[in-house]
């Protein structure tokens, strides 16, 4: 009975829908939103984000979101500011040194009073 239980657990924690929940849990709600819409509408815009890391990024974590599909457009310390795909996202918040990926929105500016 044990062995069928940890096959079950090993079957469920490998599969594509529970990975990519728990990629979805580094998303903030924006960018979900964002993504959703983006998949009912079959659109394939790049999408500018901030990727908050557990450590300054170094050469080797840029790399890496850049084999995921991402462009690097500048970083200081743990927040580096990427374009890309939605695809190039999903697969970049897989990564253990992802903490939180944020969607990148225009604000209007502050009024004077």
């Amino acid at each position: 009975m044990p062995v069928t239980i940890q096959v079950i657990i090993h079957i469920a924690c490998n599969s594509k829908s529970m990975k990519e929940s728990t990629s979805n849990t580094k998303f903030d709600a924006a960018l979900r939103l964002k993504l959703r819409e983006m998949e009912w509408g079959k659109e394939e815009a790049l999408l500018k984000c901030f990727i908050q890391l557990d450590k300054p990024i170094d050469q080797s974590k840029k790399q890496r979101l850049e084999a995921a599909g991402l462009r690097v457009l500048t970083s200081v310390k743990e927040i580096a500011a990427v374009e890309g795909k939605p695809d190039a996202i999903r697969r970049a918040a897989n990564y253990d040194f992802v903490r939180s990926i944020s969607l990148s929105q225009a604000r209007p500016p502050l009024q004077r009073q």
